[in-house]
């Protein structure tokens, strides 16, 4: 239902003949509308009205609404940076709700406690309320039913247990989270924003792990870790933790070190920082900017510089058809999310790069490029096409370029795929060599 929609209904409700209803109806549109807020005196209203909802249905007459209630209001608190007293409200809650309400609405409550715990700073008791909440959606036996919403809350249980585990530091706890981490990835559906979150934990505590010298955790798992989450955490679905994800496997590819790691971690690093923006995620964007100018020091002391986009291109050039293919589909589809100008521009940018290369290897990833274009939205194949035409001629062997480049849409390209792309070159000015 929607906000107008709750209105009407408490509307429709008289708090002089039917006062509990009311405070219900009350109830439900104060979380509606603390959930839509985008202003603190938002919350505060919200909040006003559950005062009055929490003195109609109070502890003593209706025990678990009332809990409800409660747990509403230290969501408001918590939104408005006050810890304490949400923490205070959940406590209460979760006392109320325990010995009457169902499991699920029970562990709920204790999630919201354990992180109301861990987000003031007490980690030992936000792991006890957790393995509380952890035991009744398991039944002590560590693994969920079939019960889609026991999924849920055993996955946020032990993805928060988790994070609290590694706030303490020891390396018997960070192993305690990944432990917590791997079983909430196999408790929750694996195309979930949460089971996303998962993986990028598990990535983080490894990488930790890693970082230590602690022996069983290698960089090549954590890397393993953090692709997996940006299989969920997409760059159009989840912009920000598709970010954070990105930041983190370049650091993932940094301390792997193998052949090529520098450039994919700096090719990572970079997709991070065309996300981060700098006025709303100042700390973040700071971080990957500092990243991201270590690690094109690095690869300029090991080759002739460059430049950013000409590492990437060497990449580009020297891996494998699946990961060039799966490098270009990613770096293309950050490209189309852009306006017009900016979308030209990052493309003009990867093609200047890739012609710079040598003549064969030009070749072999621009058939890459052409077959995977052919798989994004039109708009960008035609970008693409402006764009080649434009960097060809004005390429010091532009006749060189455009021979390869018909002889890539003979060999890759077939029937009315053929033709497109040529209409599409030749409308730029393009003339088949």
């Amino acid at each position: 239902m929607t906000v107008e929609d709750l209105e009407a209904a408490l509307e429709a409700v008289s708090l002089a003949e039917a006062p509990d209803d009311w405070a219900l109806a009350a109830y439900r549109l104060a979380v509606a509308r603390s959930e839509a807020a985008s202003r603190p005196e938002e919350i505060d209203q919200a909040l006003e009205m559950l005062d009055k909802a929490a003195r109609i249905l109070t502890a003593d007459r209706a025990p678990v609404e009332h809990g409800r209630i409660l747990t509403a209001a230290a969501n408001c608190h918590r939104a408005g940076g006050r810890a304490d007293r949400a923490l205070e409200l959940f406590g209460r809650a979760a006392d109320l709700i325990a010995p009457r309400a169902p499991a699920v609405e029970h562990a709920a409550a204790l999630i919201n406690l354990g992180l109301a715990h861990y987000e003031a700073g007490h980690p030992e008791p936000a792991i006890k309320a957790l393995d509380h909440a952890v035991e009744l959606m398991t039944g002590g036996s560590g693994e969920s039913g079939p019960d889609d919403e026991a999924g849920r809350l055993l996955g946020a249980a032990l993805i928060n247990r988790a994070q609290a585990r590694q706030s303490l530091g020891r390396d018997e706890d960070m192993r305690a989270a990944l432990d917590d981490y791997r079983s909430a990835m196999a408790a929750l559906p694996s195309s979930s924003l949460q089971a996303g979150m998962a993986a990028h934990g598990l990535g983080a505590a490894v990488l930790e792990l890693c970082r230590r010298g602690a022996s069983g955790s290698t960089p090549e798992e954590a890397v393993g870790a953090f692709e997996q989450s940006l299989s969920v955490l997409s760059h159009g679905s989840f912009p920000f933790h598709h970010a954070v994800a990105r930041h983190s496997l370049a650091l993932a590819f940094e301390m792997r070190n193998g052949p090529g790691d520098l450039a994919r971690a700096l090719n990572s690093a970079h997709a991070s920082l065309s996300v981060f923006d700098p006025r709303l995620h100042e700390s973040h964007w700071r971080t990957a900017h500092a990243t991201l100018a270590r690690l094109e020091a690095a690869l300029d002391d090991a080759d002739p510089p460059t430049g950013r986009m000409g590492h990437v291109a060497r990449l580009l050039a020297s891996t494998d058809e699946t990961e060039r293919e799966q490098l270009l589909r990613d770096r293309l589809l950050r490209a189309a999310s852009l306006p017009p100008m900016g979308m030209s521009a990052a493309l003009e940018a990867l093609v200047d790069s890739l012609a710079a290369l040598d003549l064969d290897d030009y070749r072999e990833v621009l058939r890459t490029l052409i077959g995977v274009l052919m798989e994004l939205p039109d708009r960008l194949l035609e970008a693409a096409c402006d764009v080649l035409c434009r960097v060809h001629r004005d390429h010091d062997s532009a006749e060189v370029l455009d021979e390869t480049l018909d002889g890539v849409i003979t060999d890759r390209l077939f029937g009315p795929q053929r033709v497109r792309v040529r209409d599409l070159l030749e409308a730029n000015g393009w003339v088949r060599p």
